[in-house]
Order: C-alpha cells, then sequence, then structure tokens
C-alpha cells in the first residue's frame, strides 16, 4: 500500500471521527435545550474556581492508562507531572489529592504547569474551571507530554502524549445534565530490538511507526431529588471512535441507566431500595484482515438495604452476548458491609460477576506495542468472591485491605510475535511486538494499603498488591504483575519547600520468548523504580519544581524486549490565576 492510499485512508478516518463528534454534540445540546429552568436543588454542590497543589500522593506503577471523562463527578481531579519511566505511550502519573474551592479565601480558575526534562521532553498541562452557582459548572483540560531521547544499542523510542477534555454540567432543578468530550493522541516505536543484531532483516521504518487516535464523548442525565420515594435515574449515552496508523479503528457505542425507588418494605430496615440497572455495549472493530460487529446487552435488578450500622445490596445480572456464537449469562451480586466501630472500623465482603470487552482500546493502552491485528475478546468473571476491611485511627492511620479469589474465562495475555524472519532453516525475528492469547482459570489476590498523616506536613503510604494465577492451558499469566510493593512520603518544610520520594517494588513476571524450534518461557527479574521530587513555593501562586526519575537508572523491562528509559531530570513551573 503506497503512501498516498495510506494517508487517504488516514484522512478518511479523521473525517469520520469528526463527524461522528458534531452528531453527537447535536443531539445532546438539543436535548438539553428543551429542558425548563427551575431553581437549583440545593442537594447538588456546585464548585466553580480551582484551588491547585502540587502531589502529596504517591504514583501507581500499575497498568498504564490514561484517565477517561469522568462526568458524575462535579469536582476536578487533577493528575500532576505523567512522568515516564519508560518510553511507552502509558503514563504511571503522580496524583495529587483533590482541592475543593472554599478552603482559602482567593480564588483561581485557572492552572498551569511546564517543565522540560533531560530526555529532551517538554511537558506541559492547563486547566480552567469556570461556573455559576446553582447554574453550570464547565472544566477544560490541556495535556502534553513527550521524548525524543533513545535507548543505547536499541530502535529509536520517541513516544508522545497529547489530550485536550472538556466536561460541562448544566443544573436543571431536579435533574443534571453532564456533557463531556475528548480527543487523545498518542504516538510510538516498536522499538524492542536492537538492529545490530537483526542485520539480516529489513524492517521499513513506517512499519516501526505507530500512532492512536481517540475521539470520545459522553452526555448524562441524571435526577436530584431530595426525597427517596421518587424514581431516582441516570441515563448516559457514550461514543468513541479508535484507530491507529495500520488499518485497524474501533467504533463504540453504549448506553446505561439505573432507575431506583425507595419505599418501606418491612418496617424493621431504616432504609429500603429497589431499582433495575444495565446497559447495551455496542463494538465494530476492523483491521486489515477481519471485520467484526457484536454487542452485549445487560440488566441487573437490584435490592439495597440499611439496618443501623448493618448495610447490603443484593441482585442478579441477566447478560446476552451477541458475538459469532451468542450465549446467555447470568451472575449474583451481593455485597454486605458492617460499620463494627462508626467512623473507624468497618467490615466486608460480597460476591459478584461481569462480562467486559477485551477491546483494542483498553489493550493498548495496557500495552500499546500490540500488534495491528491482535485478536480481541470477551473476558468473562464468572465469580468474584471477597472480602475485608477499612480502618480508621483519629484521621491520622488508614488502612484498606482485600482479599479474594476470581474464576474467569476467555482472559488476555501478552506474548511476544516475531512478525518479520531471517531466511533460514529456523527463522527468526525480532520480538518488537505482541499478540494476544487466551485462557480460562482463576486468580487469588490480596490487596492492601496503610496512609498515615503526621499533620499537615507529614504524609506517608505504604501498600502493595499481590496475584497467584491458576490457568487451564498457558504455563504462566504472561506479562500480568503478580507481586507489587509501594512505598511513599512527602514533606513540607517550613511551608515552602516540599519534598517528596517513591519508591516501587514489581516482582517477577513471565513471558514467552517463540523464537527457535520451540517456545521458551523466560522469567523476567524483578526491580525497583525509585523516584524523588522538590518543590519550592516562591509566592501564593507561582512555584517552581525538579523532578527525578528511575534514580537507580535500571533499564529493566517492563515487557519482555522493551527496557525502559534511565535516570531522567525533569525541571519546571506552576503557575495559577
Amino acid at each position: 500500500m503506497n503512501n498516498k492510499i495510506v494517508t487517504n485512508i488516514f484522512s478518511m478516518r479523521i473525517l469520520k471521527a469528526h463527524t461522528l463528534l458534531a452528531l453527537f454534540l447535536i443531539l445532546g445540546f438539543g436535548a438539553w435545550s428543551q429542558q425548563n429552568t427551575v431553581s437549583h436543588n440545593e442537594q447538588v454542590t456546585i464548585v466553580g474556581s480551582y484551588d491547585p497543589s502540587i502531589n502529596e500522593a504517591f504514583k501507581i506503577n500499575l497498568k498504564p492508562q490514561t484517565k477517561e471523562i469522568e462526568l458524575q463527578q462535579q469536582d476536578f481531579e487533577y493528575d500532576f507531572l505523567e512522568i515516564r519511566q519508560n518510553t511507552s505511550v502509558g503514563s504511571n502519573p503522580i496524583k495529587p489529592i483533590n482541592l475543593r474551592s472554599g478552603r482559602r479565601t482567593k480564588k483561581f480558575d485557572n492552572f498551569l504547569m511546564a517543565g522540560f526534562g533531560s530526555r529532551i521532553s517538554p511537558f506541559i498541562d492547563f486547566y480552567h474551571s469556570s461556573g455559576k452557582k446553582g447554574s453550570y459548572n464547565f472544566n477544560a483540560n490541556f495535556f502534553h507530554y513527550s521524548s525524543f531521547n533513545n535507548i543505547k544499542d536499541y530502535s529509536p523510542s520517541p513516544f508522545s502524549e497529547t489530550s485536550a477534555k472538556v466536561k460541562y454540567s448544566k443544573f436543571l432543578g431536579e435533574h443534571v445534565i453532564d456533557l463531556g468530550l475528548k480527543y487523545g493522541l498518542k504516538t510510538n516505536k516498536y522499538y524492542g530490538f536492537k538492529p545490530d543484531e537483526w542485520t539480516a532483516v529489513d524492517i521499513p521504518d513506517q512499519d516501526l511507526n505507530q500512532m492512536f487516535n481517540l475521539v470520545k464523548a459522553r452526555a448524562v442525565v441524571r435526577s436530584a431529588y431530595k426525597s427517596q420515594s421518587k424514581l431516582h435515574h441516570t441515563v448516559g449515552l457514550e461514543t468513541y471512535y479508535y484507530f491507529d496508523k495500520h488499518n485497524t479503528s474501533e467504533l463504540n457505542a453504549k448506553v446505561d441507566f439505573d432507575l431506583h425507588k425507595g419505599f418501606d418494605v418491612v418496617d424493621v430496615l431504616d432504609y429500603q431500595s429497589i431499582g433495575l440497572e444495565g446497559k447495551f455495549d455496542f463494538y465494530s472493530n476492523n483491521d486489515s484482515l477481519n471485520n467484526l460487529s457484536e454487542f452485549f446487552v445487560e440488566v441487573q435488578p437490584y435490592f439495597k438495604a440499611k439496618y443501623g450500622q448493618f448495610s447490603f445490596v443484593a441482585g442478579l445480572k441477566f447478560g446476552y452476548l451477541s458475538d459469532t456464537a451468542g450465549s446467555f449469562h447470568f451472575w449474583p451480586v451481593v455485597d454486605v458491609n458492617m460499620n463494627i466501630v462508626p467512623g473507624g472500623f468497618s467490615i466486608f465482603a460480597g460476591v459478584s460477576g461481569k462480562m467486559e470487552k477485551q477491546s483494542y482500546l483498553n489493550l493498548t493502552t495496557e500495552n500499546p506495542y500490540l500488534s495491528s491485528v491482535a485478536t480481541m475478546g470477551w473476558l468473562n468473571e464468572k465469580m468474584n468472591v471477597y472480602g475485608g476491611f477499612r480502618a480508621s485511627i483519629v484521621q491520622l492511620v488508614g488502612l484498606n485491605f482485600k482479599v479474594g479469589w476470581k474464576t474467569f474465562d476467555n482472559m488476555a495475555f501478552f506474548i511476544n510475535k516475531a512478525e518479520y524472519l531471517t531466511p533460514s532453516l529456523t527463522p527468526q525475528g525480532p520480538l518488537n511486538k505482541f499478540e494476544t492469547v487466551f485462557d480460562n482459570g482463576s486468580v487469588f489476590y490480596t490487596q492492601a494499603d496503610v496512609s498515615f498523616n503526621m499533620g499537615k506536613d507529614l504524609k506517608l503510604l505504604l501498600g502493595g498488591e499481590f496475584n497467584s494465577y491458576k490457568l487451564d492451558s498457558l504455563d504462566q499469566a504472561y506479562h500480568k504483575p503478580l507481586t507489587v510493593v509501594r512505598f511513599g512520603f512527602s514533606y513540607l518544610i517550613a511551608g515552602k519547600v516540599k519534598v517528596g520520594s517513591e519508591l516501587s517494588f514489581n516482582g517477577k513476571r513471565y513471558a514467552l520468548d517463540p523464537n527457535g524450534l520451540a517456545p521458551v518461557l523466560v522469567e523476567l527479574d524483578s526491580y525497583i523504580d525509585l523516584n524523588a521530587s522538590v518543590e519550592y513555593k516562591i509566592n501564593e501562586d507561582f512555584s517552581a519544581f525538579l523532578n527525578g526519575t528511575n534514580l537507580l537508572n535500571k533499564n529493566y523491562d517492563r515487557f519482555y524486549s522493551y527496557p525502559v528509559q534511565g535516570f531522567q531530570i525533569m525541571a519546571g513551573i506552576s503557575y495559577r490565576f
């Protein structure tokens, strides 16, 4: 396929995405214009201006992903500097606390953060918030981060991530309309090989380039009644169009709803509610080899109740998947919570299940080096049994612990793939792309976090997770995290200088090397990632920061054959106005 044809296809996809976006806007704002404006219901809290601050929480080294539109939340959640510890499109963000207006006398509607890193890495993040109490709330965000440095001996590894998001909420008395739009662009290269080791293999440079485009929109209408006896309702419409540089695209359209009404069933209960929720989820996937359309319909009647310190939810979820075969499914849903010490200690337990698409968007967010013709599938989480506790000690110490066991069908795992082979009796090639394999099985998991707030100046966090898989066919859960431990702290000195550090330990993981006469199991080494930051508050509005990532300068493998970049320093400023 020549460059002209590729360009035409790419242009047609851009036009298709923009047309979809325009139609969505017309429908969304048309629905809004038909509503009558009435006085604001005080059950809804309006947040107009924004009072930002530099992060004092800690980076999460889990699967890289970008936050999507979340229209249900009125307060802006700001993701601090998304510094990569690797060259993947995904990020490992350092998250700040949420701040609400009204905590200080002076309010700010705009926040700008900009910096430049030693990997030739420009960074900018701008946020705007405005609104009128009782009328509307508007948020906008622009983000860009890129790197043009390369890893020694490996194929070039630049990447970039850019996004623009807007969220608008209109308050109409006893109803709220939320609208959201997002455009995202990510680029990277399939750099996971050393060219000097594969001189007999000729890979066109255009085949090493990848680019992901995402256009996403969501509209939600939700009630804001004071009385529980009314029929509370939430109805949402969401769509996105996602396509890459290699003739692969994904169109999704989803309608979801939740209807519930409180009333007296028995006198012994403090609160009772019966509800019905569900969704219709449609996908159309196209690549250079396959075209597939499928949908999933789900309905769940449920009952919620509360008696004293005891509360529970019980329901039954029904689903129909229209794939190549078509199948019916159902899952019990039970969640029980007991407040042993009100506000201090509670225990919980439950059982649930679900069906979800392992979409091209989700899979390439987790692993941006996935082949464009990889197989997608639906994950059936047949049963998830869990329990745990939450505790708070005089607002100084917080504990969260959860343990569970899941059984599943058709979970996706990543294995390396050689698309370009040597002309030899035993063909081999660079393992710089991945394909998906699916298996059934179960996983035992544990999650725990402990936080310490020693006054307003010192904060500590210790947490981690453990996963143990048992699979029907595969030897290991390829490229899935098994053991992760995180530790971090932040300390404010004299109200001017904030220092922080984060350390994460990732245990062994497994991969499969398909080169040779038979595939070989590979154990990826465990690694420690250490990061640190310093922020100096010059005045009330202006600050300067200095961050260091991967301070141990280790080129560990996040994925097999994909080492991460080493040490980086980034300096910058933040300004609110």
